[in-house]
C-alpha cells in the first residue's frame, strides 16, 4: 500500500512537471511569434511612410549626396566683362565646356526668343550682324557643362530684361540706346567719362554729324570682317561711324549699367569733340578746338 501511494505521488509530480514544462514552451513561442510580428509591422510602417530624404509632394526621391555633389560639380561659375562681344562670350562658354562657340552665335542668330520684350523690339534689318549683340547683359553667371546652347543664351537674356529695361532716353527706341551704350563702353574707361563722351555723341546726333567712333571701326576689321569673319565687306558702311550716318546698324559690344547709364543720362556740355592720351580724355567744342589739342600732344 505504501508502495502504491509513492508511486501515485510520483508520477503525478512528473506529470505536472511535463505540464508546467509545456506551458513554459507554448508561452516563449506566443513570445517569439509576437516579436517576429511587432518587426513585420514595424517594417511595413517604415516601407510606407516616406523618409526625410524623399519628396513627400511629389513622391520622387531626392538625389543622394553622391548625385548632389556630382550636380556641384557639373556647375560652371563664368563672368563676362563688360564690352565682351557675342564671339568673346561664346568662346569662353566653349573654354569651359558649357558648348561651343558656334552653336552659342547660332542659337542667337536663329532662334525664337521673340518672347522676351526686348528681343522682339529688335528691328529686323539685312543689314544687322549680330541680332543679339549688346543684349547679353555682363555679368557672372552659373552655367552647366554641355548646356543646350539656347539655354545658355536664354540666361543672359532673363538678366538683360531686367538691367535694359531701367534706361530710357527720349527719343530713342531701346535699341537704339544700346547700341550707343555699346559704343560709349568701348570709348570710355570709367563713369565720368562715359558721361562726357556720351554728350559729345549725342549732341552729333542731334546736328546729324557723324560719331566717328574709332570702336566702330575696330569692331569691323576686328570682329566682323576678321580674316575669314562671318560678314561680307559691305558691312563696314553699316557699322564703321566714319562711313555710316548716324548709329551703326547694331550694338558693338555688350555695354554694362555704368554705359548704359550714360547713354540714357549724358553730362550736359556744347563739346562735339574728344580726344584720349595716356587714359586722360581732352574735350573740344569745335574742329579748329580740336586740331589745335591733337598738335600741342603730338599726335
Amino acid at each position: 500500500m505504501k508502495r502504491m501511494v509513492i508511486l501515485l505521488f510520483t508520477g503525478t509530480f512528473l506529470l505536472l512537471t511535463a505540464c508546467s514544462g509545456a506551458a513554459q514552451k507554448d508561452t516563449s513561442s506566443a513570445v517569439d511569434s509576437s516579436a517576429v510580428s511587432s518587426d513585420a509591422a514595424s517594417s511595413m510602417l517604415e516601407s510606407s511612410t516616406p523618409s526625410s530624404a524623399d519628396d513627400v509632394s511629389s513622391g520622387s526621391k531626392a538625389p543622394s549626396s553622391s548625385q548632389a555633389s556630382s550636380k556641384q560639380d557639373d556647375t560652371v561659375t563664368l563672368t563676362f566683362p563688360e564690352g565682351f562681344t557675342i564671339a568673346q562670350i561664346g568662346a569662353r562658354l566653349e573654354a569651359h565646356g558649357v558648348c561651343k562657340k558656334s552653336d552659342f552665335i547660332k542659337s542667337a542668330q536663329t532662334y525664337n526668343f521673340s518672347y522676351y520684350p526686348l528681343v522682339n523690339a529688335i528691328p529686323a534689318s539685312s543689314k544687322r550682324a549680330y541680332k543679339l549683340e549688346g543684349y547679353l547683359y555682363p555679368d557672372t553667371y552659373q552655367m552647366y557643362h554641355n548646356m543646350k546652347p539656347q539655354d545658355a543664351v536664354g540666361k543672359f537674356l532673363r538678366n538683360s530684361e531686367q538691367q535694359i529695361s531701367q534706361y530710357s532716353y527720349s527719343g530713342m527706341t531701346a535699341d537704339q540706346l544700346v547700341t550707343l551704350a555699346s559704343i560709349i563702353e568701348r570709348e570710355a574707361d570709367n563713369s565720368t567719362d562715359m558721361k562726357m563722351v556720351s554728350s559729345v555723341f549725342h549732341n552729333r546726333l542731334k546736328v546729324g554729324q557723324r560719331l566717328e567712333a574709332d570702336s566702330t571701326r575696330d569692331y569691323c576689321t576686328q570682329t566682323l570682317l576678321a580674316p575669314n569673319g562671318p560678314f561680307s565687306d559691305s558691312f563696314k558702311y553699316y557699322y564703321n561711324t566714319y562711313r555710316c550716318a548716324a548709329l551703326p546698324a547694331g550694338p558693338i559690344c555688350n555695354p554694362g549699367s555704368a554705359a548704359l547709364s550714360a547713354a540714357a543720362h549724358p553730362a550736359s556740355t556744347s563739346y562735339y569733340y574728344f580726344i584720349t592720351k595716356n587714359g586722360k580724355y581732352y574735350y573740344q567744342k569745335t574742329l579748329e578746338e580740336h586740331e589745335a589739342k591733337i598738335k600741342e600732344l603730338g599726335m
